[in-house]
């Protein structure tokens, strides 16, 4: 093999979600992968500053390397109507699809420069660790790995989660809601299942009053009235927005009684990315969160209801996402959700996955 070239053999554990999916050689891309490799190498190999000696010259920032990936033959795959982990099919536009579970694949970098090939071929697998790709990333779609059976925790720098799964979709979708808002599934008679969120019961052991109980109160008390549930019951004399820290939802639909359109406006913060990424390699899922949300802490939102009203929330100072963790996964599910509901198959799900969480720790 010539000497400025590296090879390396990569497997994909889920599909990924491609815009050009409809095409028989659609697949990972150079054009997302390069940029993003060398945002890692920035970060991680340089020290937030790029050696002149590896840039392209008269290019703005990008490593002296080229990228060959192996065409993919193989076909795209719909995606379900009611996917858990992705619903942007469900509007107007061009369907999006799923595209190449499982497949083993070559990948190539050539460059003149020996010692950034020696740099890549050092952090290559720690950037695959780290990173997904495509659309809806940090839920585990687009998860590609170089070929072998052990996923190195090693090259996380953040404490690493992990559970055993031979349905990813669903457990990763059953899991976040669990963590993030609570599950409430509806069926003919009222509720199939029910279980509070994790945040909620993490907030109220630390006296504060979780986001959706503050803006039910401040709009909407003449329904909230009628509720019923801890969640809709525990008040305290300190708010915060907290769903928010697992990515700013800056517009949400609320449906029946509501019918209202809930937004979340800070002139300084558009866009916040979820911290907490999945990653699945084989029959385990790994996850993590990162510390972008140092970003976001103490920062002041303006909540409005149909672009009306003037509740102002706060996001806490200080929030650990391993010490709500270690909340989250000791809560005893049996008396955390409701004895009707232990008979579905929700509460089954959420018991065998926390089970496995916290045997891997």
């Amino acid at each position: 093999m010539s000497k400025f070239k590296t090879t390396f053999t990569l497997k994909q554990h889920t599909p990924i979600i491609h815009f050009q999916s409809e095409q028989s050689g659609a697949t990972l891309r150079a054009t997302e992968l390069k940029p993003k490799f060398d945002r890692f190498l920035k970060e991680h190999a340089f020290n937030g500053e790029f050696p002149e000696e590896f840039l392209i010259p008269k290019q703005d920032g990008a490593l002296d390397y080229k990228v060959k990936i192996e065409p993919n033959i193989s076909q795209s795959e719909e995606i379900p109507q009611r996917d858990p982990l992705f619903f942007a099919n469900m509007g107007d536009g061009e369907d999006k699809k799923f595209k190449n579970p499982n497949r083993i694949f070559k990948i190539e970098f050539f460059t003149f420069n020996t010692k950034l090939k020696s740099i890549i071929e050092d952090s290559f697998e720690a950037f695959l660790a780290n990173n997904n790709f495509g659309t809806r990333q940090s839920k585990g779609f687009g998860s590609f790995y170089i070929n072998k059976k052990e996923f190195n925790i090693d090259l996380i720098p953040y404490r690493v989660y992990s559970f055993s799964s031979s349905n990813w979709k669903k457990d990763i979708g059953l899991l976040y809601q669990f963590l993030r808002q609570g599950i409430n599934l509806p069926n003919r008679e009222g509720t199939r299942f029910y279980s509070k969120p994790a945040i909620f019961s993490y907030a109220k052991s630390k006296s504060w009053t979780w986001d959706k109980k503050a803006i039910k109160h401040t709009y909407f008390n003449s329904q909230l009235e009628s509720q019923e549930g801890e969640a809709v019951r525990y008040q305290s004399n300190q708010e915060y927005l907290l769903r928010d820290l697992f990515g700013l939802s800056s517009e949400q639909e609320w449906k029946i009684p509501y019918r209202a359109k809930i937004s979340k406006e800070n002139k300084d913060i558009e866009r916040f990315k979820s911290p907490i990424t999945f990653k699945v390699v084989e029959n385990k899922v790994y996850f993590w969160a990162n510390n972008t949300i140092d970003n976001i802490l103490d920062k002041e939102f303006e909540i409005k209801n149909n672009k009306r009203g003037e509740l102002k929330l706060k996001t806490p100072p200080n929030f650990d996402f391993n010490e709500f963790f270690a909340f989250a996964f000791n809560i005893n599910l049996s008396t955390h959700i409701e004895n009707q509901y232990h008979s579905q198959d929700e509460f089954v799900t959420l018991e065998r996955v926390i089970k496995s969480i916290k045997s891997n720790l």
